[in-house]
Order: C-alpha cells, then structure tokens, then sequence
C-alpha cells in the first residue's frame, strides 16, 4: 500500500453548465482523519459522492489505493459510506440492518452473527439489537448506520455530514465517538462538513472548499494561523479584517488606525487579527493601545465578545470569561491592546 490511499487528479465535475468541482487535486494519507470543508454548494459532498462512485468526472483521475477506478461501480471500490440521513430500513431490526451488507456477500449465518456481534459492541449497542430504527435516538440510528458502514472492513470510510442531525450536546459526543472508533480501527477516514469547530477538533488535515475550488490544504491549526485568502481566513472563524497601507514599518488603514512594527512590502495590504489577539488587559510593554468603544456584547458561557469601535473601524474581541471579572457594557469607552506580532498581512 501507498502513503497516499486516495489520491485526486485534475478532476471536474459539472451538470450542464453548473461547473461543481474545477480541477480538483488532493491526495489523502492511509490512516488519516481529512475533513472536506466548505459552505452548501461548494461541491465537497459531490467530491465525497465521486470517490464512492455514485458521480462521475468529466475529467481526472481517481486512485484508490494505487488503482484507477474512475469507471468501477461503487461496491468495486472497497470503501463504506454513511449518508446524511442514515437510510437506515424502517422495517429491518438493528441487527438486520447491519447484516445486510454481509448477506449480499453470501457469508454463512455463523459468520454473519459473529461480524455483526464484533461491530455491535464496537458501537456499543449490543444490547439494542432487536429494536427497529424508530425505536432509537439520534445518536444510536447514527451508530447503526456506522456499524453497517464498519462490519464489511472497508478500506476507507466516508462520512457525509453524520452529525448534522444531532443537538449540540450530543455532537460534541458522537464527534469523540467517531475519533475513537478511527483510531480502534486505523482506517482512514474521510469527513465532510460544513462547521469548522468540527473540522478543527478532528482533522488530522483538511481541504476548503469555495464555489467547487480547493482554497486551501493543510493542518487546521495551519489553516487558521496562515490562511491563503480572506474567504479561508473568514471561514476558518471570526476575523477582523483592516484594509489600509503599509509605509515604513507602519499600517495605516484608511480611516486612519495606525499599527506600528509591521514587516512587510510596502503598499496596499489587509490586516487579519483573530478575535483573541486583542487584548483588555496591558500584559506586556510592547502592546500597542487603542481607545475604544463598546457598541454591543455577547455571553457565550467562556467567552465574551465584545463588538467595539476603534475610530470607525468596527471589530470584534474575545475576552476569557471567569467569575467575578469585570464585564463592560454598551457604550463603555475602554482602552483595547494589539500586539503586531499576532497579525496576518494579505
């Protein structure tokens, strides 16, 4: 087996004049955790879909594990995929619903119970064989829908937006189940997803996806702390974005904010400042300090955004919520802190 298990070349994929995906190239390591990320649209699930064989290229290549199989049906593929909505049989018990894979390969009842019984106690739902889908909560229909996807071993496992259904609580909790039951199994693993906390949290790397185009490719922690563009940069999370003009060393934007020790080519720039690199508190000398105003905050349990204003610049901070410190308040003037080495410049 190659390094590369999937890999991705010059592939394009359009529905009339609909161009989805535009020369598309990724190669995704055995044993990875790859999140395709992006807004609806962005032709990540077309991608996932074209990998498990129910799309077609107009052109490209599609290798897996060293084998081009851009014309092979999706059950010549060796790859499991669990859709969106489950598509778990109504009328099929737990346990028949995750046997029927093994059926169709005409396994012997004996090796069927004992594959089925492996992946039951994998997913933890080995006491709920003998109920129907509609008996079961979200998170247990999703485990079923995996433990069909898992019993016949495939190569690679193709995952399209599982958590979308699930509450906040309980996707937090299937996310770690999910990481789990990767690295039990050391199958790669291929995600897609249009939250990036998810992507951030589970990706051993990721590809961004905007308007059917690879934005950018990468570790996430890379990804956010060294975005390509501003359509990464934004989609990543929230950033302040500062247009204006580099001159010796210094940035001023157009309404007239003055950053010092900026290294970069003169001329024209934007300035990317995450939320959290700016500061309510002088914790060292070589901060530089803004006059602010609050216009609005936000609680958000450990955080608390602030919306404020420096000049007419309208930019966001997130400030580290513990008990008994100081919250200011709309219209609170407030001295705000910047450090000019935590910025990006485009």
């Amino acid at each position: 087996m190659s390094e590369n298990i999937i890999e991705i070349k010059n592939i394009n994929v359009s529905y009339g004049s609909n161009h989805v995906l535009k020369d598309v190239n990724i190669n995704i390591k055995n044993k990875d955790f790859y999140t395709f990320l992006g807004p609806s649209g962005c032709g990540k699930t077309t991608l996932l879909r074209l990998i498990a064989g129910f799309e077609k290229s107009q052109s490209g290549e599609l290798y897996i594990d060293g084998k081009e199989v851009s014309n092979s049906s999706p059950w010549e593929r060796d790859v499991g995929m669990v859709f969106q909505n489950y598509a778990l049989w109504p009328h099929m018990t737990v346990f028949k619903n995750i046997s029927f894979g093994l059926e169709e390969k005409r396994l012997s009842s004996t090796e069927i119970k004992k594959k089925v019984e492996e992946v039951l106690e994998l997913v933890d739902l080995k006491d709920l064989s003998k109920r129907y889908p509609f008996q079961l909560s979200g998170g247990q229909q999703q485990r079923v829908a995996l433990a069909r996807t898992l019993v016949v071993r495939p190569k690679v496992l193709l995952l399209d937006e599982p958590l979308s259904n699930l509450d906040a609580k309980l996707r937090v909790q299937m996310r770690k189940e999910l990481l789990d039951l990767h690295q039990k199994l050391d199958i790669t693993t291929i995600f897609v997803t249009h939250d990036q906390e998810e992507a951030n949290g589970m990706s051993t790397n990721l590809a961004i996806f905007n308007e059917g185009i690879v934005q950018q490719i990468g570790r996430p922690i890379d990804v956010y702390n060294q975005p390509k563009n501003l359509f990464v940069a934004n989609f990543m999370g929230t950033i302040n974005v500062i247009e204006g003009q580099v001159q010796n060393g210094k940035f001023k934007s157009k309404q007239g904010m003055i950053i010092n020790n900026v290294t970069t080519t003169e001329g024209n720039h934007s300035i990317l400042l995450r939320p959290q690199n700016l500061y309510l508190q002088k914790n060292n000398n070589s901060l530089q300090e803004f006059d602010a105003k609050v216009v609005s905050v936000e609680f958000l349990g450990n955080l608390i955004r602030y919306f404020i204003k420096i000049l007419e610049h309208e930019l966001i901070i997130e400030d580290l919520h513990e008990i008994n410190k100081k919250i200011y308040a709309k219209g609170d003037s407030i001295k705000v802190y910047l450090d000019s080495e935590k910025i990006k410049i485009l």
